[in-house]
């Protein structure tokens, strides 16, 4: 029991116990009554560190020979009050369902930004800009409860200044229907930073200035404001050392549309038919420029509408040469490349929420996203082992997509217990490519008959695809007592589009059987599901079928076809909760994937200068079975963390590649796979804080896949294994030193009748960040990347990376930074498909070493 000089209870103070070696043996908070309780192994000694922010920190031994009851005196604080909110911070808090961090608590001095400090708080995981919740993904992160950057967690989380988040909360059961009942399942892990006082209705961020004396910079701004009815940021990055800005995936995330339409609840079998966007952010080119400019604001007049409004654009070039191997059963073709990339994204939201009543509210969302693309190679190609060249090329691929997305939700609660949405949504997308080939010789002669010119041979290709989809999904959800649930939905999806595809000989349409393509295709979608919902005290089940009706239309220029099919889909989940901090998942469900407009379309398709596509029309549909069981543990008060997942997959029908090769030419079509396909996974993490100056991370993945292709006309059957884990050792000492020593390694193995390969990459690093005082910071990171193909190394490099922060004034840090610091010149990649091996070698960013001033107000 804890009480204070008057004899009085001392509340919410914070109990650490650590034994003779300084392990972490327990963690908990007082209660009302002062009390609290540690169980540990008897017949040993500890140390209880006990902190409260208006009692003086005590360190209380206790020899623990039995089971012991004791009071414990702890005398007011007479320390000025900011060392006590320095020292007397409680870490963590358990507010129900929430997880709250007291950010300074984890903080030792390096931090930048809120991804820094998320990196230090137990249970949270951050890969690549994403964070993480015991394996869950985390798709909201709100500041003061409100949504900023559009929703984007990686531009929050990498640009958010860390001397500003006071304290993040965890909830680990946030539901985006506000009106959900206990039993719903739409539950999912939501974080909310809150912000120091001194921060709140100010203007607030930094400014960066920085460079060399020959050809980098390092432009930076960060502005920042919050109010009570306003909310405002503006953000500009320039760059020519590969810092990333912005990447693939967050532009995806940004175009939603059916993949948020099915966290909702929705289905969409539909297979995506737009190509994958470009972006050359980050790629550590020999040459390159990143510039970025991204506007949010917020308005919230009061407490029934939340508007927001977010911009961003992009411009990236890039600057490079490569050489690529493709390596196949018979041959190998080496191609060098000289590549320029230029690439423009702009993308925006607008987003309104309107509460029409305590049991109703509107959602509307709009987005409009933009790219533009030129990738432009001059291409010299030799076979095998030869030193003469046998074809030089010119390769232009101009891309253009557009993507306008609407979407309309209703919720509103009926009656006491029983709520129901309705969700719409429309999408237009327009994707148009133009490619442009030169060469010395023929293109393409099996397929077609160019005629050369004093420029050599050329081929232009034209192509249009324009897809308009709407969506409709309505739910209910009845509450039949406190421990079942029924939730019915009814839904349409309805997709056309049409693919115009042409093919010239210099500025001649060339006509034969397979070109041009002119496809209109319609999809439609609709089904029912009923799902319910028991809980059978720490069991909670839910099984459920749904009834699909698919139906597809193709005509084109040369076929006309149709399909119909009804399937009825079951699905299963089934949650066991030990305890609040423990837990078993498993989950099963049928789903249907139909092929889109390119794989049905039946004529050529040029997809670069050595590859020629055509579609299937007679294709068909694929079936999935998936069966996913996790198990979780997280304990705050101990430190760890382990969460456990294992996966099997049977594809039927699946959708996979026949290659046909004569001389350099590869020829693909898709098909119908007779042989299903089966593929295994597994995946594991854990973190345990052992002392206060030792923890462990463990992130490690397992797959194994077996599946079907053709070559030559040659059945395949082809499996893949891969293996990848990283382990790190944290060591923190006195919060002046931090150390990140570990491992990470990748295997990679692939094998056919006719192919068989061994891909690895075991890479030592240590990060290191040492505050040698109030003014100096020193990080540094080291890198021994080695990989090896069937045993062969391949490259071998040691990679090293360091910086200086000095802070001469009180909001003013001067940066020296290093990057390539062994001034590597080459990065090896390799990859594989059904039909070759590919080794790519890129020439990247050498040394460089810039000096850069930074500002924060």
């Amino acid at each position: 029991m804890l009480l204070d000089s008057l004899n009085l209870p001392v509340y919410d103070a914070s109990i650490t116990a650590f034994d003779e070696n300084d392990n972490s043996a327990g963690y908990t908070f007082s209660d009302n009554q002062g009390e609290f309780k540690l169980e540990m192994p008897c017949g040993k000694s500890y140390e209880l560190e006990i902190e409260h922010l208006s009692y003086e920190p005590l360190v209380h031994k206790v020899n623990l020979d039995k089971s012991k009851r004791e009071k414990i005196i702890l005398n007011q604080s007479t320390v000025k009050l900011q060392d006590v909110i320095a020292k007397g911070r409680v870490p963590i808090k358990m507010k129900g369902d929430t997880i709250e961090y007291d950010a300074d608590s984890f903080k030792t001095g390096e931090e930048e930004d809120l991804e820094d400090i998320l990196k230090k708080l137990p249970g949270i995981q951050v890969e690549n800009g994403k964070v993480y919740y015991q394996g869950k993904e985390i798709n909201s992160i709100k500041v003061e409860g409100r949504e900023i950057f559009g929703g984007n967690t990686k531009l929050l989380t990498k640009n958010l200044p860390s001397d500003a988040v006071d304290k993040i909360q965890l909830n680990k059961k946030f539901k985006s229907n506000p009106f959900a009942n206990s039993l719903q399942d739409d539950e999912q892990p939501e974080l909310n930073i809150t912000l120091k006082e001194d921060k709140k209705n100010l203007i607030f961020g930094n400014i960066t200035v920085g460079g060399d004396a020959d050809q980098h910079y390092d432009l930076q701004e960060k502005l920042f404001r919050f109010s009570r009815k306003t909310d405002a940021t503006l953000i500009s990055d320039f760059n020519t050392f590969g810092k990333e800005v912005f990447d693939n995936e967050d532009y995806f995330q940004f175009l939603g549309g059916i993949s948020e339409f099915t966290e909702e609840g929705g289905s969409m079998a539909l297979r995506n038919s737009m190509r994958n966007v470009m972006f050359g952010a980050g790629e550590k080119a020999t040459s390159m420029k990143n510039h970025l400019g991204a506007l949010h604001l917020g308005y919230e007049p009061n407490n029934k509408m939340n508007v927001t409004a977010f911009a961003l654009a992009t411009v990236n070039d890039l600057n490079y040469k490569s050489t690529t191997e493709r390596i196949y059963p018979a041959f190998t073709q080496r191609d060098e490349n000289t590549n320029s990339q230029n690439i423009f994204s702009f993308i925006s939201r607008l987003k309104i929420d309107y509460n029409v009543s305590p049991k109703a509210n509107i959602k509307y969302r709009v987005n409009f996203n933009q790219q533009n693309a030129d990738n432009i190679s001059a291409i010299t190609s030799f076979l095998n082992e030869d030193k003469t060249p046998i074809q030089f090329r010119n390769s232009k691929n101009k891309r253009e997509n557009s993507h306008l997305l609407q979407r309309l939700n209703y919720i509103r609660k009926v009656g006491i217990n029983d709520n129901f949405g309705l969700y719409l949504t429309h999408s237009y997308q327009k994707e148009a490519p133009d490619l442009r080939l030169n060469s010395t010789d023929a293109l393409f002669p099996t397929f077609f008959d160019f005629n050369p010119t004093n420029d050599g041979y050329i081929l232009n290709q034209k192509e249009d695809l324009n897809a308009h989809t709407l969506q409709g999904l309505a739910i209910y959800n009845h509450l039949i007592t406190n421990l079942s649930n029924l939730r019915i939905k009814l839904g349409a999806n309805y997709s056309t589009q049409n693919l115009e595809n042409e093919i010239l000989d210099r500025n001649q349409p060339i006509v034969n059987d397979f070109t041009p393509a002119d496809m209109d295709f319609n999809f439609t979608e609709l089904y029912a599901d009923a799902t319910y919902t028991k809980k059978f005290k720490k069991l909670k089940v839910d099984v459920g079928a749904g009834l699909h009706r698919y139906k597809t239309e193709n005509k084109g220029n040369r076929t006309h076809s149709s399909r119909e099919i009804t399937r009825v889909l079951p699905h299963l989940e089934a949650e066991y909760a030990f305890s609040m901090s423990k837990s078993l998942n498993l989950n099963y469900k049928q789903t249907y994937e139909i092929p889109q407009i390119r794989e049905l379309t039946d004529a050529y398709n040029i997809d670069n200068y050595y590859s020629i596509f055509r579609g299937n029309p007679d294709l068909k549909e694929t079936k999935f079975h998936q069966v996913d069981l996790s198990y979780r543990v997280f304990n705050a008060f101990s430190f760890f963390n382990l969460w456990m997942n294992a996966s099997y997959t049977k594809k039927i029908n699946n959708i996979r590649m026949e290659g046909l090769f004569q001389d350099l030419i590869q020829f693909t079509t898709p098909f119908n796979s007779d042989m299903p396909e089966d593929t295994w996974a597994a995946r594991l993490y854990g973190s345990k804080r052992f002392s206060k100056v030792y923890s462990l991370k463990l992130n490690a993945t397992a797959s194994h896949s077996i599946f079907a292709s053709r070559s030559n006309q040659v059945n395949l059957e082809n499996t893949s294994t891969l293996y990848s884990a990283t382990l790190t050792n944290t060591f923190k000492i006195r919060k002046k030193l931090e150390i990140n020593a570990g491992l990470s390694y990748l295997q990679n193995n692939y094998k056919n009748n006719f192919l068989e390969n061994e891909f690895i990459n075991l890479n030592p690093f240590l990060k290191s960040a040492w505050v040698i005082s109030d003014k100096f910071l020193f990080q540094s990171e080291y890198t021994f990347n080695n990989q090896y193909s069937n045993g062969d190394n391949i490259n071998r490099n040691h990679d090293l990376m360091a910086s200086l922060r000095f802070k001469p004034a009180k909001r003013v840090y001067a940066y020296l930074t290093a990057g390539n610091l062994l001034n590597n010149n080459s990065i090896v990649s390799n990859s594989y498909n059904d039909f070759y091996t590919v080794v790519n070698t890129r020439e990247t960013l050498g040394r460089y070493i810039i000096g850069s001033l930074k500002v924060k107000f």
